[in-house]
């Protein structure tokens, strides 16, 4: 099950999706009428399954043909792995800032830090370092550059 926490902003809505989008999601019941565009925070979201990407792209391939503006924001790993496996699972909307995962090599703490597809794009793709939050020492991408952005090769 999936929770929305909704926002009113001056330049339109701002949702935060946490949990699961499986089959018992409804987007467009949950977030509601839109007045101006609407930014969508992912970085709660734990899992998507094949319905729920079904759900999804019926629901913002809606909205870019009602001409609502929208973009997805600190995407976590669910999100970042359906960009990369569906060619137009954004539906058209911009992918401002993703989730990268990264460990500590001293004492093994996974964490996330935000990172803007911009940034990445400026950079060539290449992983931005990171530092533990435990212990202020170097930690490492946690995944395969490759792969994790392969959705954001033109």
């Amino acid at each position: 099950m999936i929770t929305v926490n909704k926002q009113q902003t001056k330049d339109g809505l701002l949702v935060e999706l946490v949990g699961a989008i499986e089959e018992n999601v409804h987007l467009e019941q949950m977030i509601g009428p839109l007045k101006g565009s609407l930014i969508v925070n992912c970085k709660g979201v734990t899992r998507i399954n094949s319905v729920g990407v079904k759900t999804w792209m019926k629901y913002f391939q809606g909205l870019k043909g009602q001409g609502i503006k929208f973009k997805f924001v600190e995407c976590a790993y669910p999100i970042i792995e359906q960009l990369n496996m569906i060619s137009n699972f954004s539906c058209g909307g911009e992918v401002e800032s993703i989730l990268l995962p990264y460990s500590c090599v001293k004492c093994q703490n996974e964490f996330v830090a935000s990172c803007t597809t911009s940034e990445l794009r400026a950079s060539g793709l290449t992983v931005p370092a990171a530092r533990c939050e435990k212990v202020d020492c170097a930690a490492q991408f946690d995944d395969d550059p490759e792969e994790y952005f392969y959705f954001l090769e033109d």
